[in-house]
């Protein structure tokens, strides 16, 4: 007898077709992956899973309640959230895979094939879809089982058709209903995961802002093929709750892997509700900064995190926490940087906070009152060393600070919407809490509080506010452009008659500031210029084109700011003292008369250590310069214009800030004494005689 005519046993056949089948828990991730996703199709369609997975998860959380207590109680019942009628299950292709899956023969490779069918079955399914189907066909074998668990003693339809399913056998085995039991919540909770995951991942969130989730979606193919089986493998196994069946060692082996799955998948979840919340959240802030309405609402969403009710900052001055509230309506300077070497910064901002204080209290149709400082440490390890550092640094403002020992709500939002870039800058932002300028760090540096109120618009007016003086200026002395170019300091001076003595002092002075140790400490570079020194004949060319300028200036109809500036040099010009313009690069800082500048600078050893203390040597000898004018004696101001018509001779105002009156024509030589009493100079030869005084 042939081998082939060898009559073979049903038993020795299963055996034969067993070892040829896949034993899935030897399987790698990858390998399961490979199998799995050539089973599926991606279409545009999408069942109702919604609606299946909270009918079958009712009746799972009602039957895992029975299997628990044996009893449903009122108090454990579980509502459904959508009602009979709109529900339309596929009932037949639920009822072809509860059937499989229950004429599954035990062992891990029955139910891999088993498992490998009902993907091919679900292939046009979503991943979630698959194991909501799935769960669902179970919940008709599983949740009818409890039911009938449940028939009270009167229904003898229901008590006959519970001894027909062998309900009455729970009370014979406990602990293999308890152990199945976990296994089912274990299922349920798995595909809650994964139908939550596969929820969030059609709200179109970028992989970039919710990197989590990315990674979590990655992995649902093979997360959905292990819950599959799993419940393959519980519906295979139902006959534990008959008391039929003691083999346990394969729904343990599913359910120690699915357990090691669920962890890894619930973190994954955690971390994308937590990437998502984050986003949202920033969405949220972003709104409010792209359409603002008051500052307060934009501080808020910067600085705050939403569990803080009652936002508060530190105010300096008093050394006390205030409300947020205080910025209501007013013009908000944000000074945000990290704590390191920002020394510089501070006595600069403290230099704006005193100018802030001081007259004019208008300037530019705004009040200085209206405008506030912030500062807002950006810190991302809140050590003890560096809440030291941040304590210290706040004992040297007056302003508001933001006191805070967690990561700054948003943060985001700060690098990227006002482009901090961990180097300090100060953002101006109006009532409305709309961002005027993005950065005021550097026109305050150069022009300080002569910068209020602080827009872009005000640096070009004090950047253009000069070109006539440097563009006469570089007509009689091109080399002064390379001078200029730099970012240093720059005396130049000149004097009526070539006051020779008077620019000699100032030199002497001059030079021994520039030599002066604590310049050097304040890497403060210092030039100077006497202006006609090298040809005096560069003199009078530099005049005549400077009065030529200020006729076709006050010529015009449409007022010129920049006249009044040349009013001012044509004043000082007449000066027996001498003029000083105090600059740096071509920032002019300052213009006055030489006898308080040559004060200041031979003084220099009283006031030296304030050029550390303030904002720069420009400001501290500023300071100091105008005490000095204070306290000089009062002068009459002039300007003598030689050989003009007469049409330019209308009403000039004096230029000094401090008296503003419509100053006298003599010939054609205007002239203020500031409200004092004086008597008229004789005119001189070549001047048209004009009177015209002012009275008081």
């Amino acid at each position: 007898m042939s081998i082939s005519s060898v009559p073979v046993s049903s038993a020795h056949l299963q055996q034969a077709k067993a070892s040829l089948l896949v034993n899935p828990l030897a399987l790698t991730d990858d390998q399961i992956l490979e199998r799995v996703y050539i089973t599926h199709v991606h279409t545009a369609q999408r069942y109702d899973v919604d609606s299946i997975f909270n009918v079958t998860s009712s009746i799972i959380k009602r039957s895992t309640v029975a299997a628990d207590t044996a009893v449903v109680k009122a108090g454990n019942l579980i509502e459904d959230n959508i009602t009979v009628s709109t529900f339309n299950p596929p009932f037949q292709k639920l009822k072809r895979i509860v059937s499989k899956m229950m004429n599954t023969p035990h062992g891990e490779h029955y139910a891999h094939e088993t498992t490998m069918w009902i993907l091919e079955e679900l292939k046009s399914y979503s991943w979630d879809g698959k194991a909501v189907l799935t769960l669902a066909a179970f919940s008709m074998e599983y949740g009818n089982f409890w039911h009938l668990a449940q028939v009270p003693t009167g229904d003898q339809l229901g008590r006959s058709l519970a001894q027909m399913n062998k309900v009455h056998s729970i009370e014979r085995n406990r602990q293999a209903r308890a152990d199945y039991n976990i296994l089912v919540k274990s299922v349920l909770l798995a595909v809650e995961c994964i139908t939550e995951l596969e929820r969030l991942s059609t709200k179109g969130y970028d992989s970039k802002d919710v990197p989590a989730l990315s990674d979590a979606l990655q992995e649902i193919p093979v997360v959905v093929y292990w819950t599959i089986i799993t419940i393959v493998s519980c519906t295979t196994h139902i006959d534990f709750l008959m008391g039929d069946s003691e083999d346990g060692i394969e729904i343990s082996n599913f359910g120690n892997k699915l357990s090691s799955i669920l962890s890894k998948l619930k973190a994954h979840l955690t971390r994308s509700r937590k990437e998502i919340g984050e986003l949202e959240d920033y969405w949220r802030r972003k709104r409010v900064l792209q359409t603002p309405t008051e500052i307060v609402e934009v501080l808020k969403v910067l600085i705050f995190h939403n569990e803080i009710q009652d936002p508060q900052v530190y105010e300096g001055l008093n050394r006390q926490r205030v409300s947020i509230e205080v910025f209501r309506q007013k013009h908000v300077l944000l000074f945000i940087s990290g704590l390191d070497s920002i020394r510089d910064e501070i006595r600069l901002l403290q230099s704006i906070y005193v100018g802030l204080q001081e007259d004019p209290k208008d300037v530019k149709g705004y009040r200085k009152e209206d405008f506030k400082i912030l500062w807002v440490p950006v810190v991302d390890d809140w050590n003890r060393l560096r809440q030291a550092e941040f304590e210290n640094l706040k004992l040297d403002m007056q302003w508001y600070v933001v006191e805070y020992f967690l990561p700054l709500a948003g943060i985001k939002l700060i690098r990227e919407d006002l482009n901090y870039k961990n180097k300090p800058i100060i953002p101006v932002l109006n009532p409305q809490g709309r961002v005027v300028n993005y950065n005021a760090m550097h026109m305050i540096f150069v022009w300080g509080i002569d910068a209020f109120p602080f827009r872009p618009s005000d640096d070009e007016l004090l950047t253009q506010k000069w070109n006539w003086f440097w563009a006469e200026m570089k007509k009689v002395h091109p080399r002064l452009h390379d001078l200029i170019k730099g970012d240093s300091f720059i005396f130049i001076y000149g004097g009526a008659d070539g006051n020779s003595k008077w620019m000699q002092d100032l030199t002497v002075a001059v030079e021994k500031m520039k030599m002066h140790e604590v310049i050097k400490k304040a890497d403060a570079i210092i030039e100077y210029y006497p202006f006609g020194k090298e040809d005096p004949r560069i003199v009078p060319r530099f005049w005549i084109g400077i009065e030529n300028l200020f006729a076709s200036k006050i010529l015009k109809k449409r007022r010129d700011p920049t006249a009044e500036e040349i009013k001012s040099l044509l004043c000082l010009k007449q000066d027996q003292l001498g003029w000083v313009l105090l600059s740096k690069g071509s920032n002019v800082k300052l213009l006055g008369p030489g006898e308080p500048m040559l004060a200041t600078a031979a003084e220099f050893e009283i006031w030296k250590d304030k050029v550390l203390q303030k904002a720069g040597f420009d400001v501290a000898f500023r300071e100091y310069y105008e005490n000095k004018l204070r306290d000089s004696p009062a002068q009459c101001a002039h300007m003598q214009l030689a050989n003009y018509p007469a049409d330019i001779l209308d009403p000039i105002n004096c230029p000094d800030p401090m008296c503003g009156r419509t100053m006298e024509i003599e010939s054609v030589r205007y002239k203020c004494c500031h409200g004092h009493s004086h008597k008229a100079e004789p005119t001189e030869s070549g001047d048209v005689m004009i009177e015209k005084k002012y009275t008081s």
